[in-house]
């Protein structure tokens, strides 16, 4: 298979291990500052309510900001740095140049085959994250007292905020979901973590460790503990498919997928209650689920070797 070669000519502006990750961590502290400041400049918080405190009521009385907060935020703060650092990494000075976009992986026509391992693999990989959930629900959590009680409360938190954030009364606000949870995200975060982030901690280091380090890095960013391994497995298994491809758009349809599938789970069941949607005993204790398991895993490390064998390089638009 013929993986994506950068020129040389990106040599004298690589920057080191040490540099790239200084980097992302600015990228992603200015990430919070700019949430908590642009919900603020759009009016949450001037009759003394706390930003930090983003309660399902807060959430339903400025809806409207808060979504616009929520692209602005990743635009401005994921979306354009990465872009204008693609500049300065190819020396050309203008960060939309054939260079830089080849630099971020832009701008190549993604494979039909491809696109099709790679959403296939993110349904495949579902009955092992919703596993490992179960799982941790069932023994991680209460092994760990009270920080696992605190894990469960702030995801109760975080789930009851994505539900409001959510909530649709109209086929326009349908579509705007979609753009602001589903699209946004995989857009401006596969720019950042695959097309900068893994494309730079791959000149530092192998492909395969850039994939594991930038997979971490990717699962911390949502700080969620909760979810914090299967965010991991998430963000390998598109890593993977970034590295194999060197097509950003290939990673970023991948994610779009998942999250588009994950708000559709939501939308189908709103108001049926939890344990209609997940009961992790009834994971666990059943055999049928261990085989489900088991066929899904070796379908997954099926299209796993497909991706590897597929010749996926193409040509720019």
């Amino acid at each position: 298979m013929q993986n994506v070669q950068l020129s040389d000519s990106f040599a004298g502006k690589r920057p080191s291990f040490i540099v790239n990750t200084i980097v992302l961590i600015g990228i992603m502290a200015l990430y919070l500052v700019a949430g908590a400041m642009i919900l603020i400049v759009t009016g949450i918080g001037s009759s003394g309510e706390q930003v930090s405190g983003l309660t399902p009521e807060l959430v339903s009385r400025h809806l409207a900001s808060i979504r616009l907060a929520q692209v602005f935020g990743q635009i401005i703060v994921l979306a354009i740095p990465v872009i204008l650092l693609s500049a300065f990494h190819t020396g050309s000075g203008n960060p939309f140049s054939r260079k830089s976009l080849a630099f971020l992986g832009v701008g190549r026509i993604p494979d039909g085959k491809v696109l099709l391992l790679g959403v296939s693999g993110i349904f495949l990989l579902q009955p092992l994250l919703h596993t490992i959930s179960s799982l941790e629900q069932l023994f991680l959590w209460p092994a760990l007292g009270k920080a696992g009680t605190e894990v469960l409360r702030q995801q109760e938190q975080m789930d009851a905020f994505i539900r409001e954030l959510a909530q649709v009364h109209s086929v326009p606000e349908f579509f705007l979901v979609i753009f602001v949870l589903a699209l946004t995200p995989a857009i401006c975060e596969e720019l950042l973590f695959r097309g900068y982030v893994q494309q730079n901690y791959t000149r530092s280091m192998s492909s395969g460790n850039a994939v594991l380090l930038t997979g971490v890095v990717f699962a911390f960013f949502h700080m969620s503990a909760f979810n914090i391994l299967s965010l991991a497995l998430l963000g390998w298994f598109i890593g993977y498919i970034y590295a194999k491809t060197g097509n950003l758009a290939v990673p970023a349809f991948v994610h779009f997928v998942n999250n588009l599938a994950a708000l559709l789970v939501l939308f189908f069941t709103e108001g049926t209650g939890p344990d209609s949607v997940s009961n992790p005993e009834k994971v666990i204790y059943s055999v049928w689920w261990w085989l489900f398991l088991a066929g899904s895993l070796y379908l997954f490390m099926t299209v796993v070797r497909r991706l590897s064998s597929e010749n996926v390089t193409k040509g720019f638009v």
